[in-house]
């Protein structure tokens, strides 16, 4: 989670566009699945959710010295907590995200 927070506070110095595609989508969309997966792994759903924020805001303070836009760590932690409440789902109904709907396949 680090390393995706450290990938998209990188992004900000190629540029405004791969900054904002990799800050605003790919970090949020990066805490929305790992968030999933931790639960469905074992984690305590609401503990999972709580890492990629914070990881975004360690990375983007270790690289540039300041924290990246606030809307930004507060949708990552929105997603993540998503993420975390679909997981937990999905550990109670016994499925995957991959399994597929016939028994046989």
């Amino acid at each position: 989670m680090l390393l995706a927070g450290l990938l998209a506070s990188l992004a900000v110095g190629w540029g405004a566009i791969p900054g904002g595609v990799l800050l605003w989508g790919g970090m949020p969309l990066a805490g929305l699945f790992s968030a999933c997966q931790a639960t469905r792994r074992g984690l305590n759903n609401y503990l999972a959710w709580l890492a990629p924020a914070p990881c975004l805001y360690a990375a983007h303070y270790a690289l540039w010295g300041f924290a990246p836009p606030a809307g930004a760590g507060l949708l990552t932690a929105f997603m993540s907590l998503i993420g975390a409440a679909a997981g937990h789902v999905l550990v109670q109904r016994g499925k995957a995200l991959w399994t597929d709907k016939r028994k046989g396949a």
